[in-house]
Protein backbone atom coordinates (compact mmCIF):
# COMPACT_ATOMS: atom_id res chain seq x y z
CA UNK A 1 0.00 0.00 0.00
CA UNK A 2 1.22 3.47 -0.91
CA UNK A 3 2.32 6.12 2.06
CA UNK A 4 -0.64 8.28 0.36
CA UNK A 5 -3.22 5.68 0.65
CA UNK A 6 -2.24 4.84 4.34
CA UNK A 7 -2.21 8.40 5.35
CA UNK A 8 -5.89 8.96 3.93
CA UNK A 9 -7.49 5.56 5.29
CA UNK A 10 -5.75 6.90 8.60
CA UNK A 11 -7.40 10.24 8.51
CA UNK A 12 -10.78 8.39 7.29
CA UNK A 13 -10.36 6.52 10.79
CA UNK A 14 -9.54 9.97 12.65
CA UNK A 15 -12.64 11.21 11.31
CA UNK A 16 -14.44 8.56 12.04
CA UNK A 17 -12.97 9.05 15.80
CA UNK A 18 -13.89 12.93 15.77
CA UNK A 19 -17.00 12.36 14.75
CA UNK A 20 -18.24 10.40 18.25
CA UNK A 21 -18.76 12.82 20.66
CA UNK A 22 -19.34 12.82 24.39
CA UNK A 23 -21.99 15.41 26.35
CA UNK A 24 -20.32 16.78 29.60
CA UNK A 25 -22.84 18.17 32.38
CA UNK A 26 -23.04 22.00 32.51
CA UNK A 27 -20.22 23.59 34.80
CA UNK A 28 -20.53 26.93 36.18
CA UNK A 29 -17.07 28.56 35.40
CA UNK A 30 -16.57 31.37 38.08
CA UNK A 31 -15.68 34.91 36.39
CA UNK A 32 -12.65 37.16 37.64
CA UNK A 33 -13.66 40.53 38.39
CA UNK A 34 -10.24 41.68 37.19
CA UNK A 35 -8.78 43.92 40.46
CA UNK A 36 -6.85 47.17 39.68
CA UNK A 37 -4.36 48.00 42.33
CA UNK A 38 -2.29 50.74 42.32
CA UNK A 39 1.48 50.16 41.37
CA UNK A 40 3.50 50.93 44.43
CA UNK A 41 6.46 51.61 42.16
CA UNK A 42 5.36 54.26 39.29
CA UNK A 43 1.51 55.04 40.90
CA UNK A 44 -0.39 53.56 37.76
CA UNK A 45 -3.37 50.93 37.88
CA UNK A 46 -2.35 47.77 37.19
CA UNK A 47 -4.66 46.89 33.97
CA UNK A 48 -4.18 43.21 34.12
CA UNK A 49 -3.22 41.80 37.57
CA UNK A 50 -1.44 38.29 35.90
CA UNK A 51 0.90 41.15 35.15
CA UNK A 52 1.61 41.92 38.62
CA UNK A 53 4.46 41.15 40.85
CA UNK A 54 3.67 41.45 44.95
CA UNK A 55 5.78 43.44 46.38
CA UNK A 56 7.27 42.61 50.37
CA UNK A 57 5.06 44.67 52.03
CA UNK A 58 2.07 43.03 50.20
CA UNK A 59 1.17 45.44 47.63
CA UNK A 60 1.42 45.15 44.22
CA UNK A 61 3.91 46.29 40.99
CA UNK A 62 3.85 46.16 37.28
CA UNK A 63 6.43 43.56 36.32
CA UNK A 64 8.00 45.76 33.65
CA UNK A 65 8.38 48.12 36.72
CA UNK A 66 10.23 45.68 38.91
CA UNK A 67 12.21 44.52 35.88
CA UNK A 68 13.41 49.04 35.58
CA UNK A 69 13.61 49.18 39.15
CA UNK A 70 16.10 45.34 39.87
CA UNK A 71 18.14 46.68 36.72
CA UNK A 72 18.55 50.16 38.05
CA UNK A 73 19.47 48.60 41.10
CA UNK A 74 21.72 45.61 40.48
CA UNK A 75 23.37 48.21 37.79
CA UNK A 76 22.90 45.19 34.88
CA UNK A 77 25.31 46.19 32.13
CA UNK A 78 25.48 44.90 28.63
CA UNK A 79 26.13 42.20 28.26
CA UNK A 80 24.60 40.68 31.41
CA UNK A 81 21.01 40.34 31.07
CA UNK A 82 17.91 40.34 33.68
CA UNK A 83 15.41 37.68 33.23
CA UNK A 84 12.42 36.48 35.32
CA UNK A 85 12.97 32.99 36.31
CA UNK A 86 9.71 32.35 37.74
CA UNK A 87 8.04 31.87 41.08
CA UNK A 88 9.07 34.89 42.10
CA UNK A 89 12.63 35.23 41.35
CA UNK A 90 14.89 36.64 38.51
CA UNK A 91 18.57 36.49 37.65
CA UNK A 92 21.26 38.09 36.36
CA UNK A 93 22.51 36.17 33.14
CA UNK A 94 26.07 36.61 31.85
CA UNK A 95 27.19 35.18 28.48
CA UNK A 96 30.42 32.73 28.20
CA UNK A 97 32.69 33.11 25.13
CA UNK A 98 30.25 31.03 23.00
CA UNK A 99 27.08 33.14 23.67
CA UNK A 100 25.65 30.63 26.05
CA UNK A 101 24.56 32.75 29.19
CA UNK A 102 24.75 31.71 32.89
CA UNK A 103 22.97 32.64 36.24
CA UNK A 104 25.54 35.28 37.55
CA UNK A 105 23.11 35.98 40.31
CA UNK A 106 19.76 35.08 41.00
CA UNK A 107 17.23 37.49 42.89
CA UNK A 108 14.64 36.19 45.63
CA UNK A 109 12.26 38.59 44.94
CA UNK A 110 8.45 37.82 45.58
CA UNK A 111 8.08 35.06 48.57
CA UNK A 112 6.03 32.10 48.47
CA UNK A 113 3.96 33.78 51.28
CA UNK A 114 3.41 36.94 49.15
CA UNK A 115 2.94 35.01 45.85
CA UNK A 116 -0.05 32.63 48.02
CA UNK A 117 -1.12 35.96 48.98
CA UNK A 118 -1.44 37.13 45.29
CA UNK A 119 -3.45 33.80 43.92
CA UNK A 120 -5.87 34.12 47.70
CA UNK A 121 -6.72 37.96 46.45
CA UNK A 122 -7.48 36.58 42.58
CA UNK A 123 -10.07 33.97 44.24
CA UNK A 124 -10.99 37.10 46.35
CA UNK A 125 -12.74 38.44 43.63
CA UNK A 126 -14.38 35.38 41.53
CA UNK A 127 -17.82 36.20 41.33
Amino acid sequence: MSRNKKKLRDRSQEEQVVKKHVVLPDVEVKKIKEPRPICSICGEPIESIIEAITEADNSYSHFDCVIKTLNEKYHVQEPDKLSYIGHGNFAIFTPDEEGKFTIKERINYESNESYASMIKFVEEHKE
